[in-house]
């Protein structure tokens, strides 16, 4: 079994996300914990879907669980926006963009993704 583009497409930007996070850590972002598990969740899920989601369908669930949980993390913590708004300050206004758009392309494809790995297959 192959894997799907949307499952590409699915770790692709959750690595997008990571990007963001990273970026974000770098430039002094306040808030975030010494061992900031955004990255982690989002890579290791990246890393599962890349891998094993031809073989496993189960994990492309995964896929949009850890984007969602993110984002809702972000959004509940509410100063991202901020962040978004202050182009001048350019490391965190990047890394918010890279974060939030990768997490919310990346809950899209994978539901694409685990869209067409559960359709059945019409019987010819």
């Amino acid at each position: 079994m192959n894997r799907s583009t949307a499952a590409v497409a699915n770790a692709f930007f959750l690595f997008v996300g990571v990007a963001g996070l990273i970026i974000q850590i770098a430039s002094g972002v306040p808030g975030f914990p010494d061992i900031p598990p955004g990255p982690f969740i989002l890579g290791v899920t990246g890393i599962l879907v890349l891998t094993l989601a031809a073989k496993y369908r189960w994990i492309l669930f995964l896929g949009v669980a850890a984007p969602v949980f993110i984002l809702v993390g972000a959004l509940l913590e509410g100063s991202f926006w901020g962040r978004l708004a202050d182009v001048g300050d350019f490391g965190p206004f990047v890394g918010t963009v890279l974060l939030i758009g990768g997490v919310i392309a990346a809950a899209v494809s994978g539901a694409v993704a685990i869209s067409g790995a559960y359709r059945r297959v019409a019987v010819r």
